[in-house]
């Protein structure tokens, strides 16, 4: 299993090495990566998949995963899933975790996390705050969204690193 931190931290508890630690102190890892990273491995040992963040907004988290490793993570009938909502108290989401280079990355990994709401398109809005990304969603499909628009909104733009809005259309 690929994780954000190295195989002995994974199969340790408590601790972490120095260079798991200095990264977890600078912000590259998160608390959220270390526990879910724990949590998968203890699911999967060392199954072929990659996880690469997780995300954390109301009572929902992401799970970002290497391509292709999504049903592997969610397991038969939904089995690791179940597991790991219970073990975390809330929602889980599973997606491949895409680096954003460009809009049809974001509409990619937005059309994964707003599933079953279809998104039409990803636009960039330049304004004199700054830019951000737009990310266009039918009307109809409003009811659909699996959480709260802010709460996406929210996971969206830590996912991006930018501001991200989503309007309906």
């Amino acid at each position: 299993m690929k994780a954000p931190i190295c195989e002995v931290c994974l199969k340790t508890e408590d601790i972490l090495c120095p260079a798991d630690e200095k990264k977890l102190q600078e912000g590259v890892i998160s608390e959220l990566d270390v526990k879910i990273s724990r949590m998968l491995y203890k699911l999967l040992g060392d199954a072929d998949i990659e996880f690469k963040k997780a995300v954390e907004a109301g009572d929902l988290v992401v799970i970002m995963v290497g391509e292709g490793n999504v049903p592997l993570v969610i397991g038969k009938g939904g089995k690791n899933i179940k597991l790991l909502m219970r073990e975390l108290g809330k929602r889980v989401r599973v997606i491949e975790g895409r680096e954003i280079k460009s809009t049809e990355d974001l509409k990619k990994l937005a059309t994964d996390l707003l599933y079953p709401a279809g998104v039409f398109g990803v636009n960039i809005v330049y304004s004199p705050q700054g830019q951000y990304y737009k990310v266009l969603v039918m009307r109809r499909d409003k009811q659909k969204l699996p959480e709260r628009q802010e709460i996406l909104e929210d996971i969206l733009s830590k996912i991006a690193g930018t501001d991200v809005k989503i309007s309906f259309i």
